[in-house]
């Protein structure tokens, strides 16, 4: 798409104007700007999208929805903290739109505050009953939960006021087998299908579903045209594996097998049929090799199960106070599941409350490899550095956790101390009246701000 062959009637418009239209000019411009925004984001094209927002908002800074939909583009750059950030400026701005909260909500899902996201979606449902997206997302996140009894009551609306848009009856279907009510979720596959019959997805589930009835030819006809839709769908490469599998064209399913586990490769029982297909062919050693790759899988799923008991508990540790016990449990955890930034964080803290800062520094910094925007390893990691007496490589990560969390007082009373530091008094003075003002009833940061005010004269800020 040739942007800047859009964007030449604009620009000329607005100079044309000019004078008294200017101001109504570049309100039209910041609304074209966010709807070219908002259209990049739907197709997957989130730098381009990110760059238009961003120029909306120049023209339009107070506008809620503009804020809401760039955070929506920074999450599809995996940009989460800096999506926070915006969302919450957007809820900010518009603290009663419906939209606002919803993506809010999915948002904080994102971020592993289920509570608080469940919070924020039902909020969107309580401020527009009527909106089915706002619905459909709070099922997604009570399913996630395990939660299906409550889910199916809010799909199940959002169907109803949405009955002519295939993803519902999709989500609705897959819901129902989760709850093992197979023959309303065939239903469901079948009105996904017929109202958008280009749906991969709505024709694997509906193949998948055949083959578990045991209808092999509507099976496979269903899961070809999956594939022939989207080439990459492992699931259906993985189901007509089976239906090939079923009918003894054991060479086919072994292809589409291997397919699948190219495009699934944590998924154990594709891995694991293949094995078995493998061995029917004669292939003893081949699938003996596949069955050792199951076995490292489940492995592998077994010590991220571990670990994140261990880390569990570690956390309680850290909340009772035993930090020697709390980094025993975690560094088992982190062991066990390098690649979990909550324990890599927690384990930082039980270093850093031990005294230990080095070791919590590169804790905290492995975990932001990890999740590089977290705001709470961004935080200890300031703190950690502060303890060092290092102000000036604080600064960094506090300022980018009051970037993704301006309401944070801890934070910004951290970054307060960091900027005192420096030298930077005047702006360390703004910092804790900030904190002062998210938190009026803490006597720390207004002593703090005091001893800024004074410069230091008899006083020291503390973090």
């Amino acid at each position: 798409m040739d942007l800047p062959l859009l964007l030449a009637p604009l620009i000329a418009a607005v100079l044309a104007i000019g004078g008294p239209g200017q101001e109504l000019t570049s309100q039209q411009e910041a609304g074209q700007l966010n709807d070219l925004g908002v259209s990049l984001r739907q197709k997957g094209e989130y730098a381009e999208a990110i760059e238009q927002l961003q120029r909306a908002l120049k023209l339009r800074p107070d506008d809620g929805r503009i804020h809401s939909n760039l955070a929506l583009a920074l999450r599809g750059a995996s940009r989460l903290g800096d999506a926070l950030a915006e969302i919450r400026e957007a809820i900010r701005l518009m603290p009663r739109d419906a939209a606002i909260r919803r993506n809010f909500g999915v948002l904080l899902a994102d971020a592993g505050e289920a509570e608080n996201a469940e919070r924020e979606l039902r909020l969107a449902v309580e401020l527009v009953p009527s909106d089915p997206e706002s619905r459909r997302a709070l099922a997604r996140l009570l399913a996630q939960r395990q939660r299906f009894r409550e889910a199916l009551v809010e799909q199940e609306q959002a169907v109803k006021l949405s009955p002519q848009q295939a993803v519902p009856h999709l989500e609705l279907g897959q819901l129902y087998m989760a709850s093992g009510d197979r023959d309303r979720a065939g239903a469901e596959f079948r009105t996904c299908a017929a109202l958008d019959p280009r749906s991969s997805p709505c024709r694997q589930e509906l193949g998948s579903w055949l083959l578990a009835a045991g209808d092999l030819d509507a099976a496979e006809g269903e899961l070809r045209q999956a594939i022939e839709m989207e080439p990459g769908a492992g699931a259906a490469h993985r189901d007509l594996g089976l239906v090939f599998r079923t009918r003894g064209r054991l060479d086919d399913a072994a292809g589409e097998l291997k397919k699948a586990v190219e495009l699934m490769p944590q998924d154990s029982s594709s891995r694991y049929v293949l094995a078995q297909v493998l061995q029917q062919t004669g292939k003893g050693e081949e699938a003996a090799e596949w069955m050792r790759s199951v076995e490292s899988e489940r492995k592998r799923q077994g010590d991220i199960k571990l670990a994140k008991s261990y880390n569990n508990l570690g956390a309680e540790l850290l909340q009772k106070g035993d930090m020697t016990g709390a980094e025993e449990r975690l560094r088992e955890a982190v062991r066990l599941n390098g690649e979990d930034p909550l324990a890599q964080h927690n384990l930082g803290l039980a270093l850093l409350f031990q005294n230990k800062i080095d070791a919590a520094l590169a804790q905290f910094q492995a975990a932001l490899r990890l999740k590089p925007d977290d705001p709470d390893t961004l935080y200890y990691l300031g703190r950690a550095h502060l303890a060092k007496e290092k102000p000036g490589e604080a600064l960094e990560p506090l300022r980018a956790a009051v970037r993704i969390n301006p309401g944070d007082a801890p934070a910004r009373n951290a970054l307060g101390v960091a900027l005192a530091g420096t030298g930077a008094v005047e702006e360390a003075a703004s910092e804790f009246r900030a904190a002062s003002s998210a938190e009026p009833g803490n006597a720390k940061y207004k002593r703090n701000l005091a001893c800024a005010l004074a410069r230091g004269q008899g006083c020291s800020v503390q973090p």
